[in-house]
């Protein structure tokens, strides 16, 4: 039986959407960021937005 592309389609939203989602929800950010993912180079820009951003969820370090 062969995948057809709303069976792909829900695979990779599982696949990709869900992890961003709790990696979002954990750093502050908005959950729903992680639909970036599903845009052709969303994942790309979302990874360095997680990366470069003060997240909420930690305090900022004073040295």
């Amino acid at each position: 039986m062969e995948f057809g592309i709303i069976q792909w389609l829900v695979a990779s939203t599982i696949f990709f959407v869900v992890p961003f989602w709790r990696i979002c929800k954990r750093a502050g950010f908005q959950p729903g960021l992680s639909f970036l993912a599903l845009i052709p180079g969303g994942m790309l820009i979302l990874l360095w937005v997680i990366a470069f951003a003060k997240w909420s969820a930690f305090p900022e370090e004073k040295k």
